[in-house]
């Protein structure tokens, strides 16, 4: 009886561990097999070797003998299998692939995602996030942003603050659409969340050297280990020096070299088993230089002398002596000045019914950033702001612990965010004939925003799931103290102005698991971005008054498929948008003064598109990946101001009179067409070594800005080209890397704006090869 007891026992932990295999390859994420680790070496898919403690005859044996069962499983080649169950068109980005396609800072994130753009508002350290032609250019960042980023899960409304050093990054999530149903604040354009390393139990250390050229060099470290058994630490860092590949025309001077540095430390603390608390500060210094504009085009009375930039990297600057007294400037080259630092605090605890999290997070910058924005060493667009702002944010949600078999989820929670900021934006145009003098335009801006949401997931089938979320979102912001002034001229109050937002938003959605590795969704979701207001160099009334909040209804059918045991990932998605007043930065005239930009809206217009990405292992040392992005918008209802009238009336009359046009059915110029890929194979050169060899590209399609302006702001297509090569032993305790970016060496632009009567371009970063080793203790 005994004997049979033990048997039955012995078969049904087989069974039961035969299960969670299953279980675990479908729903919970397996973490990746290195190219180099050969997975024909693992044990076959659910095989298990009993090993008994006592050897000897089955007879001998006593109802105390205890037997072990060994469970190996092979690791899956693909990463984010987890993901791969829900619906939305998330791209998620490795630490691994951030690494390998020399992801440096914020900006080259729009790389690795289809249909995303991340750049810099005119070179400065404000960035405009845009996806699926969904964004905001704001420069002074006195707006919430169509697309919010996220670090750690805490919000960052005020762009500039997550425009420091990636480092020491878990992964990243690229999410488009109307978000903000089960966490933060509610958007239009969707989400960029930057994951960043948690603690380890186990000590841990590394340290990483990156040289390159232009005289940049990297440098990378972490310490991560436990102080006692329940409270862990992690400490990194990163330094980032030179770089700068913009050259002065008349001089010769570089410009454009980083100064950067920055530090994070964690801690993490288990108070009881079904408690966590996890405690961040961060530190980040920036004082670079600035990068150069080159002259594209030059309506000015400098243009005899200072015309199109024939070399790609030209530029020019210089600060007038009555100017850099007025802003305590003591340099001559245009440079940033900023800090950012805050401190993170979440806590999570389980109940037996459900998961309550709690978090608290305040965030600061300090701005001082000096511009050139004319490229020419006359004051026609110099530029200096500062900014000091903090941001508080406290979020309670509270969800059911999911399960797999689980017919129903839900998701609840409260979010609350306040900014408080102050800025002031000079500008010297004293060499400008139309303008003749140094201006400063200053204010203040209180802001608060309250999200309330809650999201409901039900199964009517085993596979058949549907989706519900409400959220609701009120957001107060105010213009206190508006005033330009332009000094030895006059001095202009707007006073204070408010705006208020209260909208509901909501989402319904339906996920078909058709095979335990075939998901199909559809989903309608609404989505509401609250108004704001114009705040550089504001010299008319118009210019304060708020703009009205802008809405969503985005529709979107995907499908997300493994194949071949893990080895072949295709997804894809369609999309469509239903936009209402959308928000642009375009112009108004002033008659005595010129063209001013100005926010207006865009009463009605359209954006759809697809997009799609294939993930490929067809052999354990080959691996593929290919993301195709394409996207089409059209201005439905639009009178917007003709430039090339406005321009050519003034020349003929020296009177500016403002002339508009209709643009309905007028593309609306986001870029069509962004494609990225790459190819990694691994050589295995010695039995404890190998070799990872890599060729990776991408491609942006034209950028085209608001419509009425001249030919100049479209921003050209381009291609890149890159390629690493790694040697490392099998254990990847050490690597060593050659690669060079831009391989091809194209001459492309980041951007393209005007800056007075001067046009100009940011030019994209020349070819740079580098080497980096690496080592972990």
């Amino acid at each position: 009886m005994v004997l049979r007891v033990l048997s039955r026992s012995c078969k049904l932990t087989t069974a039961l561990a035969f299960g969670t295999v299953g279980a675990t390859l479908y729903s919970a994420e397996a973490a990746p097999t290195h190219p180099a680790h050969s997975i024909k070496h693992a044990a076959p898919l659910g095989s298990a070797s009993v090993r008994h403690r006592n050897a000897g005859h089955a007879t001998s044996r006593t109802a105390t003998d205890a037997e072990t069962i060994k469970v190996t499983t092979r690791k899956l080649p693909t990463r984010f299998n987890t993901e791969q169950h829900v619906g939305s068109s998330t791209t998620m980005i490795s630490s691994e692939t951030l690494q390998q396609r020399a992801v440096i800072t914020t900006t080259d994130i729009q790389k690795l995602a289809p249909n995303l753009q991340i750049e810099t508002q005119y070179g400065s350290s404000a960035l405009n996030f845009h996806l699926r032609g969904v964004g905001f250019n704001d420069l002074t960042m006195n707006n919430t942003p169509s697309v919010m980023p996220y670090i750690d899960g805490v919000a960052y409304p005020i762009s500039s603050m997550t425009s420091g050093p990636l480092f020491d990054i878990e992964s990243i999530g690229v999410d488009p659409g109307p978000s903000g149903f089960t966490h933060g604040q509610t958007t239009t354009g969707g989400e960029v969340r930057i994951t960043t390393k948690a603690p380890e139990k186990q000590f841990h250390a590394g340290i990483a050297e990156d040289f390159a050229s232009y005289n940049r060099s990297k440098t990378d470290a972490f310490v991560t280990g436990s102080i006692t058994h329940n409270l862990q630490y992690r400490l990194a860092a990163e330094l980032l020096e030179g770089g700068g590949y913009y050259t002065n025309r008349d001089t010769g001077q570089s410009l454009g070299d980083q100064h950067t540095g920055a530090i994070r430390g964690k801690l993490a603390w288990q108070p009881d088993e079904q408690t966590d608390v996890n405690l961040t500060g961060y530190w980040s210094l920036n004082r670079s230089e600035a990068p150069g504009f080159r002259i594209n085009n030059n309506l000015s009375a400098f243009a005899g002398q200072y015309g199109r930039d024939l070399g790609y990297y030209q530029t020019g600057w210089d600060i007038k002596p009555a100017f850099a007294k007025l802003i305590g400037y003591h340099d001559t080259k245009p440079q940033f000045n900023d800090l950012n630092w805050g401190f993170h605090l979440a806590m999570a605890h389980r109940f037996r019914f459900g998961e309550l999290d709690v978090s608290s997070a305040y965030d600061a910058v300090q701005l001082h950033e000096y511009q050139d924005q004319d490229g020419m060493p006359y004051a026609t667009a110099d530029d200096y702001r500062t900014q000091v702002a903090n941001s508080f944010t406290q979020e309670v949600s509270f969800h059911n612990l999911k399960d797999s078999a689980s017919r129903f989820s839900w998701d609840a929670g409260l979010y609350y965010n306040r900014i408080m900021q102050k800025q002031n934006n000079y500008y010297d145009f004293s060499d400008y004939a139309l303008r003749g003098y140094m201006s400063e335009t200053r204010f203040s801006s209180p802001q608060e925003t309250f999200n309330q949401y809650v999201t409901l997931g039900y199964k009517v089938l085993k596979n058949l799931r549907f989706v519900g979320s409400i959220s609701h979102e009120s957001d107060s912001r105010q213009f206190v103290d508006l005033t330009t002034i332009h000094f030895g001229h006059n001095d202009l109050n707007f006073g204070t102005h408010g705006a208020l937002a209260n909208q509901f938003t909501g989402k319904v959605g339906i996920e078909y698991q058709a095979t335990p590795t075939s998901l199909f969704y559809a989903d309608i979701r609404k989505g509401m971005k609250p108004g704001g207001f114009t705040a550089n160099n504001t010299v008319v009334a118009q210019q304060a008054q708020p703009i009205k909040p802008e809405t969503i209804l985005a529709y979107e059918i995907g499908t997300k498929n493994d194949f071949f045991s893990h080895r072949l990932r295709l997804n894809a998605a369609a999309f469509y948008y239903d936009y209402r007043d959308q928000q642009v930065l375009g112009n108004i005239v002033v008659p005595s003064y010129g063209s001013v930009g100005s926010y207006v809206s865009v009463p009605r217009s359209t954006i759809w598109g697809v997009e799609g990405s294939m993930e490929a292992h067809p052999t354990r040392d080959l691996i593929l990946t290919q993301v195709v992005g394409y996207q089409r918008g059209v201005y439905d209802q639009f009178h917007s101001i003709n430039a090339a009238q406005v321009n050519a009336y003034y020349a003929k009359t020296g009177i500016w009179q403002a002339f508009y046009s209709n643009y309905h059915g007028v593309d609306s110029g986001i870029p069509k067409i962004s494609m990225n890929g790459s190819a990694v194979y691994t050589i295995h050169v010695l039995p404890h070594y190998h070799v990872l060899f890599d060729v990776d590209y991408s491609y942006r399609g034209a950028e085209g800005l608001i419509p009425g302006n001249p030919p100049y702001r479209t921003v050209p297509a381009y291609f890149l080209l890159n390629s690493f090569l790694t040697f490392e032993p099998n254990s990847r305790k050490w690597s060593a890397t050659v690669y060079a970016t831009n391989l091809a060496d194209r001459k492309y632009d980041l951007t393209r704006s005007q800056a007075t009567n001067v046009q100009t371009a940011i030019s994209g970063p020349p070819r740079f090869v580098g080497g980096r080793l690496n080592y972990n203790f």
